[in-house]
């Protein structure tokens, strides 16, 4: 597996991993998007069969019920064949244009523009992130841009997924949605179905201003909630805490110091007082600059869909309870 995030594109301002080409002008439809991150080539479900030897020859067996998805792509005029995952009968593949095309719509009222997209693991994992109009002033100089995070996965590990993505401009942190409206993401499964479900988004972004409303509002109250090093300790505890086997103590003790660190001299401390806000920020920007270091693509896909994402919903949770 590629433990690399094959290509992307940016467009202006680098984003918080800092991977990808440099775009002075937003593609302006989804075409343009995929082709500018390297994803215009296709995907098929091919029958998995296994060669094994019998009587001084070789057989191939059917494995009945399970698939191959292969993806192919084109490479100085020659094809090159990659096995993305094993997927059932029911599976079926969306392209990466089927998958992002419906979000042409959007782009053209004017509301949003496409700021990266790329591929993680291997091409098993495809992003389209896009901005929306406004920002969110959380406390004076301190603002909070609103995006569209879209995936679409080959393997069979994810549907195709819209999510709220809220990030902090003076760190790029990539931070959890408020409670209330943390679940409120479109999740479609790779059906025949699906290319005609994604295209009917619009009850759903009519509500997106509303739903980054809400979680601007905890995010302010967290900016005028002060924070003490005992609660800070007791905060950082409460996500990290000690397990009994000696090299993982240890393991949660370096994080939290190292979250400690961040919230003392982090991005984004010039200008925020010692405030629950700070104490969140400092934990997230552990998980989107400094967690698998020298792995950026494990990195990237943590922070937006994996175990980071969920432990940034989870310190959101409880600096809110304890903040109250």
């Amino acid at each position: 597996m590629s433990h690399e995030i094959e290509t992307a594109f940016f467009v202006n301002t680098p984003p918080w991993h800092h991977l990808g080409t440099l775009l002075t002008d937003a593609p302006q439809t989804s075409f343009q998007a995929i082709c500018s991150a390297g994803l215009n080539w296709t995907v098929t479900k091919e029958p998995l069969e296994s060669v094994v030897p019998v009587d001084g020859t070789y057989r191939a067996v059917g494995l009945h019920d399970h698939y191959a998805i292969i993806r192919r792509r084109n490479e100085n005029g020659i094809t090159r064949l990659d096995g993305l995952g094993v997927v059932g009968k029911t599976y079926h593949p969306l392209q990466n244009h089927a998958a992002f095309s419906f979000f042409d719509r959007v782009v053209q009222t004017g509301m949003v523009q496409y700021h990266t997209a790329g591929s993680l693991r291997g091409g098993r994992v495809v992003w389209v992130l896009a901005r929306l109009n406004g920002t969110l002033r959380i406390a004076g100089d301190d603002v909070v841009d609103k995006y569209l995070l879209l995936t679409n996965s080959h393997d069979g590990s994810r549907p195709v997924t819209i999510a709220f993505t809220p990030i902090r401009v003076v760190c790029a942190n990539t931070l959890a949605m408020a409670l209330r409206s943390a679940d409120r993401r479109l999740s479609v499964r790779h059906t025949p179905s699906a290319a005609a479900r994604i295209r009917d988004v619009g009850e759903y972004l009519a509500g997106c201003n509303a739903r980054f409303d809400d979680s601007a509002e905890a995010y302010r109250f967290l900016a005028q909630r002060s924070i003490h090093a005992a609660e800070l300790a007791r905060y950082l505890l409460g996500l990290f805490p000690d397990p009994e086997e000696g090299a993982l103590r240890n393991r949660a003790r370096a994080n939290r110091d190292k979250i400690t660190a961040r919230f003392e001299r982090g991005f984004g401390t010039d200008i925020t007082g010692a405030s629950w806000w700070r104490a969140y920020n400092a934990l997230v920007e552990f998980v989107d600059h400094e967690r698998n270091q020298n792995n950026a693509d494990a990195r990237v896909h943590s922070a937006w869909l994996g175990q980071g994402m969920q432990l940034k919903q989870l310190a959101l949770t409880t600096a809110l309870q304890l903040a109250a």
